[in-house]
């Protein structure tokens, strides 16, 4: 073999190892942050249940909103 196929070789061995292990970082953090019930939002601790809560406040208000522009297009 010429020393540039073995170069070749050993370059295409380090690129599959260093995928190999951003794909294990990756996973790793994915699941150490899957694992947590508790959620991060700028800065602020939230748990889901207070996330859902916020979600439903924020729902109904847009639907109390355009209630009131519907009707106020329909007198129009």
């Amino acid at each position: 073999m010429k020393r540039k196929d073995k170069e070749d070789i050993a370059l295409n061995i380090i690129g599959i190892i260093s995928a190999m292990a951003a794909l294990f970082f990756m996973s790793s953090l994915f699941l150490i942050t899957s694992c947590s019930d508790d959620t991060f939002i700028l800065g602020y601790n939230k748990d889901l249940e207070e996330i859902h809560h916020q979600i439903f406040e924020v729902d109904s208000l847009l639907r109390t909103i355009n209630m009131e522009v519907d009707s106020v297009n329909a007198k129009i």
